[in-house]
């Protein structure tokens, strides 16, 4: 026997026996993949198991799926030889199959049949006729026949109206979707939790490409409530996992993720989306959804990019776990002591350790960030004298609390007391918090077990501190004799005890007895401490306002909105008094959560309260902001007034990201009238200041709109007065698409001809070689040619003698082009440069493999080497070594004209 499935292949085992219900199965299994079969040829395949009635139900099922007629006739013909009747069911098959082979007017033939032998309608016979003209986008017809099924008083079930959802998915008609799904059963329609069987509907069109109708049937649903403890992420999240595990872009993850938090449906969408892809190991797709989730205010942690850098260290080795952290610190992502210390230096080379403090400080960090994890990596590795050349040669503070132990383990492993003394030197100076920290250091020496039997390394180390004038506290010392116990000879007690007393200064003093053990007061507790001491007041029935209101404050300083919505919860509960400054985070967490009402409420009571504190700047966009977004512009307006009247605004570089956001969604939201007086508003008030980002929003709510005369013009108006291009790529491409009407055959025909769109580029062009200079025109003309596909064009511009620009010039802009992914402008570039002397085109084809490979995209590196090959390019050096790498890391087959290439580099190198 032989079937297409591997799985029934795999159960054909000898001496094996099928019975029917297993080809019912296998039958059921062809109908959800839409497979077709041969009534015959399935038939003898079954051998001695004779067909039953549910068989060729079931049969006509799988043909009517795919719309096969004939073998659909072939099957009725075996029913009528057998005896079995025609049900209700087999006419059902012969409505959709009818209607998928093309034969719609037969649907209506069958139906009559129906009639006439008296088999009575029902919800599934609607259904299959809805389908049909869902079939042939007969959307009046399919919404009016689940009306008659209504009006006759039946009811369509979840699975009916889900049949009909997906056969409008599968041929692109989304739009009679929302109202296909009104026909759902109240219940479910009443019930914000998805059933079982719909979300399998919905991780099934995910997976057909239909992300949208998967969204739209969670959004036919009303919205969930929150308590206090629940999983505010749990409701959608499978709808957000299917889509990252289907590859979808991020673009339209996000914008599922986006829909669903400004919803209320999950509030952490976005975050639930970035963990299924840090958890599938989609590291483009979480960096992509971190940027959004940055430009949309939600913070992002140390601790989201652990993934990435045990990826990218597997992937990439150093240089990958370098560009991660480049890449948090570009966002603003500052690494902490865990990232750094179990995260990144386990898997970076120490062989000049110098050096790596130098790799990590050209990623942004601060020497502050790397001094102490690296330290302490040296010195439980025994480099005891590395560890002191990285602390005085770099300048920075550091965390002694964490070095005492791995100094001691260092100093133990290779008695280095020339460096011991230099690093204890280097910690007093460079601590972060001045303290007898080598009184404390000798304290925890005296705790380890090694000088119950001998004082020697001891006794060494303070002879050279005693030399070097280095002294402890009282405290220290004291502490240290009473650790020294009876087991050594009165000589070496008594030399212990003057080499300690030669070292000690009464003047220092440490605060408090640091050497016992006790809890820290909660100012002096990190975030875990907190937590529990929270826990242990709480089980003993004690206050817990003092712990309660610094988490609130320390969630809110660091951006956590949800833990900070937790803490916000249990505040109100327990009736902690709040400080304006407290009521203030409250006020921005739900500005940060999208939940205008709150923030409203939240900002009524902090002005009745303390009616003389003054919200920060950025609480006060991001407030209006939130308020544009919710049609309330006119309020906006009010607010900025108000609030800026009683303060003096510093605005700046910091502000002017949240002044952009504001704009541009008065952009989105109202109208150019809208957008400048907002502007005008925050220019007035010194909130930002004139620049390309911050008048983008004014042309941008023209190009909503297709009105390019009136972009132009804005663009003009701006030029003139602010000396600034702003959105002059983005209009000059649009312009150029307008003139060729989306084909260059047709730009080349009617540039002459239309004046108009003429006029509008020669201004921009004029406009661009007055703010920029000459020099930056023919560049903006290449980069709009290059974007918008004008490929002949553009090659007679770059072989015109009188055309010049500084080639150095041209690659910033492939560079932009490469940030924002735009292969095709790359690749017009690199086509049609091809052969010019004073452009290198290998740097444009390296910017595209960078892409590819920051998507992973091993397919489309191996389309470029083709197309690099067909178009007759030697790929450079770096161009080989890394589509290689990218084809290891992908377990793809490295192609062998690459393989000899490398081979060919390596020998190069060997005999250099």
């Amino acid at each position: 026997m032989r079937h297409r499935h591997p799985e029934w292949r795999l159960l054909n085992r000898p001496h094996t026996e099928f019975e029917l219900d297993h080809y019912n199965e296998l039958l059921k299994v062809y109908i959800a993949n839409n497979r077709s079969l041969t009534v015959s040829t399935f038939i003898q395949q079954m051998g001695a198991v004779k067909p039953n009635a549910t068989t060729f139900e079931l049969i006509l099922r799988a043909l009517g799926e795919v719309g096969d007629i004939n073998q659909a006739t072939e099957a009725l013909s075996n029913m009528k030889a057998l005896g079995f009747p025609a049900t209700e069911s087999v006419f059902n098959s012969l409505i959709i199959c009818q209607a998928k082979s093309g034969n719609l007017n037969n649907v209506q033939e069958v139906l009559a049949m129906m009639k006439t032998l008296k088999v009575p309608y029902s919800i599934d016979t609607y259904t299959a006729s809805a389908r049909a003209y869902a079939w042939h986008k007969k959307n009046d017809q399919l919404l009016e026949e689940m009306k008659k099924a209504v009006r006759n008083g039946l009811q369509f079930g979840e699975r009916n109206v889900m049949e009909i959802v997906k056969t409008l998915a599968m041929i692109g008609e989304y739009k009679p979707i929302p109202k296909v799904l009104k026909y759902l059963p109240e219940e479910i329609l009443t019930t914000p939790s998805i059933s079982p069987y719909m979300q399998s509907v919905a991780t099934l069109l995910v997976f057909q490409n239909h992300p949208m109708v998967a969204l739209e049937i969670y959004k036919c649903l009303p919205l969930p409530s929150f308590g206090p403890k629940d999983d505010q992420g749990l409701h959608g999240r499978s709808l957000i996992r299917d889509c990252v595990k289907a590859s979808m872009p991020s673009s339209v993850i996000a914008l599922i993720a986006q829909d669903m938090m400004s919803s209320g449906r999950n509030p952490i969408a976005l975050q639930n989306a970035s963990e299924a892809a840090l958890q599938q190991g989609k590291v483009p797709l979480a960096l992509d959804l971190f940027t959004r989730m940055k430009q949309i205010g939600l913070p992002l942690r140390p601790h989201y990019f652990w993934p990435i850098l045990l990826h990218t260290s597997r992937t990439y080795g150093e240089k990958g776990i370098m560009n991660t952290l480049t890449t948090m610190v570009t966002m603003d992502v500052r690494p902490d002591y865990e990232t750094i210390l179990n995260y990144t230096l386990p898997y970076v080379s120490f062989t000049s350790p110098q050096n790596l403090m130098k790799k990590f400080l050209e990623t942004g960090l601060t020497a502050t960030a790397v001094l102490t994890p690296m330290m302490e990596m040296l010195l439980n590795t025994g480099q005891v004298r590395a560890a002191s050349e990285i602390c005085e040669l770099f300048p920075g503070k550091v965390d002694a609390e964490k070095l005492l132990n791995p100094l001691l383990r260092g100093y133990l492993t290779n008695s280095d007391v020339k460096s011991t003394v230099h690093i204890l030197e280097d910690m007093t100076s460079k601590a972060s918090e001045q303290k007898d920290w080598v009184g404390r250091f000798l304290c925890t020496f005296m705790r380890h077990s090694k000088v119950k039997v001998d004082l020697s390394d001891f006794l060494n180390l303070v002879k050279a501190l005693s030399s070097k004038n280095i002294k402890i506290s009282t405290a220290a010392t004291d502490y240290c004799m009473t650790m020294l116990g009876d087991s050594h000879p009165q000589q070496t007690v008594d030399m212990f005890r003057d080499y300690l007393v030669a070292i000690t200064d009464e003047r220092l003093v440490d605060e408090g007895d640091v050497f016992a053990q006790h809890l820290p007061h909660p100012k002096e507790m990190n975030e875990q401490s907190l937590r529990a001491h929270l826990n242990e007041l709480e089980a003993k029935n004690m206050n817990t306002r003092g712990v309660l209101r610094k988490l609130l404050q320390r969630y809110c300083r660091e951006g956590n909105l949800q833990a900070a919505r937790e803490i916000a919860d249990k505040c109100q509960k327990e009736g902690v008094f709040l400080s304006a400054g407290m009521k203030a985070a409250i006020f921005d967490l739900h500005v940060k959560l999208g939940e205008l009402d709150l923030a409203e409420v939240a900002l009524a009571d902090l002005n009745k309260s303390s009616p003389n504190f003054t919200l920060d700047e950025f609480k006060v966009i991001d407030f209006a902001t939130l308020m544009v977004y919710r049609k309330k512009i006119k309020h906006a307006f009010d607010l900025i007034n108000e609030q800026s009247k009683k303060r003096r605004v510093i605005g700046g570089r910091n502000i002017a990201l949240n002044c952009w956001r504001l704009l541009d969604a008065t952009a989105a939201q109202g109208t150019y009238k809208d957008t400048l007086q907002m502007f005008e508003l925050l220019h007035n008030y010194r909130y930002c200041k004139p620049a390309n980002s911050i008048l983008g929003p004014l042309v941008r709510a023209h190009l909503k709109n297709d009105n390019l005369q009136e972009a132009v013009q804005e663009f003009s108006r701006l030029a003139l007065k602010y000396n600034k291009t702003p959105l002059k790529h983005e209009l000059l491409c649009k312009i150029l698409q307008a003139m060729g009407e989306g084909s260059e055959e047709n730009f080349l025909v009617s540039e002459k001809a239309n004046g108009k769109l003429n006029k509008m580029a020669q201004t921009i062009l004029n406009m661009t070689k007055k703010v920029h200079g000459a020099g930056d025109v023919q560049l903006t003309l290449i980069a709009a040619l290059a974007d918008v596909g004008y490929k002949r064009t553009l090659r007679k511009t770059l072989l015109d003698p009188a055309v010049r620009f500084h080639s150095d010039a041209l690659l910033r802009y492939c560079e932009r082009f490469a940030d924002d992914k735009r292969l095709a402008a790359l690749e017009n570039i690199a086509e049609c440069a091809k052969d010019l002397r004073h452009f290198d085109v290998d740097e444009v084809y390296n910017m595209i493999l960078d892409v590819y490979q920051r998507d992973d995209d091993c397919q489309g590196a191996l389309s470029l080497w083709t197309k690099m090959q067909e178009a007759d390019i030697t790929p450079s050096q770096k161009f080989v070594l890394n589509i290689c790498s990218l084809c290891k890391a992908n377990n793809k087959e490295i192609p062998s004209e690459l393989s000899v290439l490398l081979d060919k580099q390596s020998k190069q190198k060997l005999t250099s």
